[in-house]
């Protein structure tokens, strides 16, 4: 193990020393003297983890190794995920309001009070315009519905922004078009 890293040691700081270009080691010597390889095995022991590391931070990154795709997919992924998580709660506000007007849950509940706070401080401050602007349809109050469309339409502009990024010139090797 020891000798294939003499070996490689030198080969990576050159490597990384030179910047990434085409290298071609040098011829090896055949008759090195054992107190020589000795030393020289140590010195690179030591040498070794340094190297290592250097050798892993020459590596590219993802984001740059991809491009601004991962600039653009990355951010549109979070906005989805958001927006699938206060669809998520507005399901959940929407079922306990159909669940209390039945009288299925009591409103003295604790838990359930818990719950139904910690969704109207989340839900009712975008409701709130969007009632005032959106009369009830006979008797029933068709902002939710609104709104569930509205985060359906952004969901669906991120992932069509998100695939475009991701397919944007995958034709030009191609020629589609004559």
């Amino acid at each position: 193990g020891q000798r294939v890293l003499a070996l490689v040691a030198p080969l990576a700081a050159t490597y990384l020393a030179v910047g990434a270009v085409s290298f071609v080691a040098p011829p090896r010597q055949s008759a090195a003297p054992a107190r020589q390889l000795a030393t020289m095995e140590a010195s690179l022991s030591a040498a070794a983890p340094m190297a290592a590391a250097m050798g892993l931070l020459a590596l590219p990154e993802a984001s740059h190794a991809m491009g601004w795709e991962a600039a653009v997919v990355g951010p549109l992924g979070l906005i989805n995920t958001g927006l699938n998580a206060y669809k998520f709660c507005l399901g959940i506000y929407a079922l306990m309001s159909w669940l209390f007007a039945f009288g299925i849950l009591e409103q003295g509940n604790e838990i359930v009070q818990k719950v139904q706070g910690a969704l109207s401080s989340i839900i009712d401050p975008v409701l709130n315009p969007l009632r005032a602007l959106i009369p009830a349809l006979f008797g029933f109050d068709i902002s939710f519905m609104v709104l569930w469309f509205v985060l359906e339409q952004a969901q669906a502009a991120a992932v069509g922004i998100a695939l475009g990024a991701l397919t944007w010139n995958a034709a030009s090797s191609m020629d589609y078009y004559y």
